[in-house]
């Protein structure tokens, strides 16, 4: 029995050592540290005791490593692949340079790794799939390339892949779609090309989905994938835009009804908004401006109560504001500009007391007098209801809006006084 005790305790005494060096280690590549936080990393104390580590109880083996936003500059240390025991690698914010340390892909035990916003380069290295536990993969913000690679589909734990802010390219791996634990997918501000797989519909636990910014064209034929419709229980935020997406917005989108954000701006989307967008009535900003959106703005939309911004501008929509919009008392902003929308302008919708973050609908065939209801906008700041066909006098009431800042009404057939 002793010689067992004795036993256990070296190799506790060794492994403890090891996690002790392989930290020195990753100091020494610490070139810059302004607050000085890391010199409390010497022999004075106990490694468990140095600033940003964290030990488990039981053997006293380092379990996590958080050097977060601390402005360190420098490169990681290969020697990070000794910390046999990390469970959490934390170093975001900071200027740490050189390739991915393929070593983290040795830490079987690991489940959190954030990287973000750091300067790596290279690309992710394969053996990332050795750490069959790791539930977060945070990589944003740094200079990585290269694809990414389909076999981190085998991460069967995986709740949140984040590659945004990179340089990636190559096409979306369909893989992914077997991440059946994904929870966020940011794959934004890339140069991702090729279509959107309809094998993504497959992740029924997704409530964020970010592919701003590529160079995407949708699935086959050029259209959003309807197999989207099938996260209907959880996706909260869709973020499609500043791609080459095109064809009609499926119909099935009006199935998300968990719906807060739809951002599908700047693409080569066609069709009209699907009449049935009011069965979204936990949205609250959509998103849909320069593209070639043609019908009417569905009157259902005012049935989305809780709606803060609309913008729609730069399209071909036609037809009148709804008047339905009035119902819409948390709105803030109403972009309608460079459309094709006739009629009036419905009091109900520029009265509202919710808007202050702008009445645009310059550019368009409105006819008719400047509603005295706008004057119940007295938060209001932008007003641009410019080159359209409105006539009559300025009401009295536009000088309630005591908040306004841009205020642009030329290109009409007012008449009468400036009040």
């Amino acid at each position: 029995m002793h010689a067992i005790a004795f036993l256990a305790k070296s190799i506790s005494s060794f492994t403890n050592e090891t996690d002790h060096k392989a930290l020195l280690t990753i100091k020494d590549l610490v070139t810059e540290d302004p607050s000085r936080l890391l010199s409390s990393w010497n022999n004075s104390n106990h490694f468990c005791n140095w600033h940003g580590v964290t030990c488990g109880c039981r053997y006293q083996r380092m379990t996590a490593l958080n050097m977060s936003s601390l402005k360190l500059v420098g490169s990681v240390s290969p020697q990070i692949g000794n910390l046999t025991f990390l469970e959490e690698i934390n170093i975001q914010g900071n200027n740490f340079r050189g390739t991915f340390p393929q070593e983290i892909g040795g830490l079987f035990r690991l489940q959190n790794l954030r990287l973000a916003n750091n300067s790596f380069q290279g690309e992710i290295p394969i053996n990332l799939t050795h750490c069959s536990h790791i539930r977060v993969i945070d990589l944003k913000g740094n200079n990585l390339e290269g694809n990414i690679p389909p076999e981190l589909s085998i991460l069967s734990k995986l709740n949140q892949l984040s590659l945004s802010r990179n340089h990636f390219s190559g096409n979306i791996p369909p893989s992914l779609g077997n991440l059946s634990a994904l929870q966020i997918l940011d794959l934004a501000h890339n140069h991702l090309h090729g279509t959107i797989p309809i094998e993504l519909g497959h992740l029924s636990n997704l409530y964020a989905f970010q592919l701003s910014s590529n160079n995407l064209s949708g699935m086959i034929g050029g259209n959003l994938p309807n197999s989207i419709g099938n996260l209907s229980n959880t996706l909260t935020c869709v973020w499609l835009d500043q791609n080459y997406i095109s064809g009609n917005i499926p119909q099935e989108i009006t199935e998300l009804v968990g719906l807060s954000y739809i951002t599908i701006d700047t693409n080569m989307l066609t069709g009209s908004i699907p009449d049935s967008i009011g069965k979204l009535t936990n949205l609250q900003k959509f998103y849909l401006f320069i593209n070639n959106i043609s019908g009417e703005i569905p009157y259902s939309t005012g049935n989305i109560t809780g709606l803060v911004s609309l913008i729609l501008e730069e399209n071909m929509l036609e037809g009148s504001i709804p008047v339905s919009l009035g119902n819409c008392s948390n709105l803030e902003g109403l972009h309608l500009a460079r459309n094709r929308l006739t009629g009036g302008i419905p009091g109900e919708v520029i009265g509202l007391s919710s808007l202050f973050l702008g009445f645009i609908v310059r550019e368009n065939y409105l006819t008719g007098p400047l509603p005295s209801e706008v004057g119940k906008s007295d938060k209001l700041t932008v007003l641009h209801i410019s080159e359209n066909k409105l006539s009559g006098e300025i009401p009295s009431t536009l000088g309630n809006c005591l908040m306004l800042d841009s205020l642009h009404m030329e290109g009409n057939f007012f008449e009468g006084t400036i009040p």
